[in-house]
């Protein structure tokens, strides 16, 4: 290592302009928000800057899918009656998708209807007998035997006027099931039945899913997911929060959308050891549909444990690098390059004596 010169020998200090230092005040404050950041100057001293921490910016992409889908299975064998959606088509508002031939089951219905009708009137006789041998039994003139062989051919009736109507109720149940339903307003993805077509019971006839929301799903590591978390809850004065860019849309210049996070899968992959985090669109995006490229940026700690300062912070001197501390003290630093994107005048410096959140003096150009 060089002998460092004696302050004796430097040359003659020059201040710093006024403009010059407010820029550098900008520039300190042009960190990404998704990580905390002191500010570049602190307090009421304007030779002091504090190191903030350096960042890299990972670019991950992913592909918007539905909120939601659904397989359509018809819940009876039978013959498709009539499809109400194509691929591509809303549900209508009845919510049905594919009727099934229900010819046979309303036959049943009716002759049901028929063996209540005399059901009934087998009740209304019998109970005309009932209290007919009622009255005789009063004046003695007829047995109790036949008295209660015509009450348990009451009972026996209603009974049956009863089950009648529960498999009035199984049929039409299975009537209704003959309809292949799927939420109103969903857009159907698959068909696979056309009318006048034989399908058997549990067969999977088609699809339906919810686009009203786009969600793009990512697989994170930890470090990853916990800067997703900090972007999220820095929403600052609107401007912040999570930003998707739309790839496919503007090739040109990507479209940026607001997201939030939908939903984080708490199970564990051993293989990946990734978390699952499925990201909202919260915008109007058109077209509505899957496979719509989406790219996301995280800003995430540098693993050098890199530093931003200032250029002024910085004193070279044959080819070495200083940063003079607050009490005075000096540290050598090794520089890494400039901040890029994170700031115009920024330098990147690592040296492990500098930890993000160190002040240091402007040096005297």
């Amino acid at each position: 290592m060089k002998p460092i010169p004696d302050s004796k020998q430097l040359p003659i200090a020059r201040r710093l302009a006024p403009p010059r230092f407010s820029t550098l005040c900008l520039l300190g404050a042009a960190l990404l928000t998704s990580l905390p950041a002191a500010p570049a100057f602190s307090g009421s001293d304007p030779t002091l800057v504090t190191a903030l921490p350096a960042v890299r910016t990972l670019e991950l992409t992913g592909f918007t899918r539905a909120r939601a889908q659904v397989r359509l299975v018809a819940e009876a064998a039978g013959r498709v009656e009539s499809v109400s959606a194509d691929i591509g088509q809303p549900i209508p508002a009845d919510g049905t998708f594919a009727l099934m031939d229900g010819t046979f089951i309303r036959l049943e219905i009716e002759q049901l209807a028929v063996e209540a009708l005399r059901l009934e009137d087998q009740i209304a006789f019998a109970r005309r007998e009932v209290e007919r041998h009622k009255e005789l039994a009063r004046q003695k003139n007829t047995s109790a035997s036949q008295l209660d062989g015509l009450e348990q051919t009451l009972r026996s009736d209603t009974h049956a006027l009863e089950a009648v109507g529960v498999r009035r109720r199984i049929l039409e149940e299975r009537l209704a099931r003959t309809r292949i339903r799927a939420p109103a307003g969903w857009l159907v993805t698959a068909r696979t039945v056309e009318p006048g077509q034989w399908v058997g019971e549990g067969e999977v006839v088609g699809a339906a899913a919810d686009f009203s929301a786009l969600l793009v799903p990512f697989a994170l590591t930890p470090e990853q997911y916990a800067a997703l978390s900090a972007a999220g809850e820095d929403i600052g004065d609107g401007a912040g929060g999570l930003q998707l860019r739309l790839l496919d849309l503007d090739r040109d210049k990507a479209r940026q959308v607001p997201a939030s996070v939908y939903r984080v899968n708490p199970g564990f992959d051993p293989d990946t050891r990734k978390v699952l985090v499925d990201l909202r669109i919260d915008a109007e995006v058109q077209p509505k549909r899957g496979g719509l490229r989406v790219g996301l940026s995280l800003a995430l700690p540098e693993r050098t444990g890199a530093v931003l300062l200032p250029a002024t912070a910085v004193e070279e001197r044959y080819e070495e690098y200083w940063l003079t501390r607050e009490d005075g003290t000096r540290v050598q630093v090794m520089r890494l390059g400039d901040a890029g994107d994170q700031g115009s005048g920024l330098l990147r410096l690592a040296s492990p004596q500098v930890r993000a959140g160190d002040r240091f003096r402007l040096t005297e150009d």
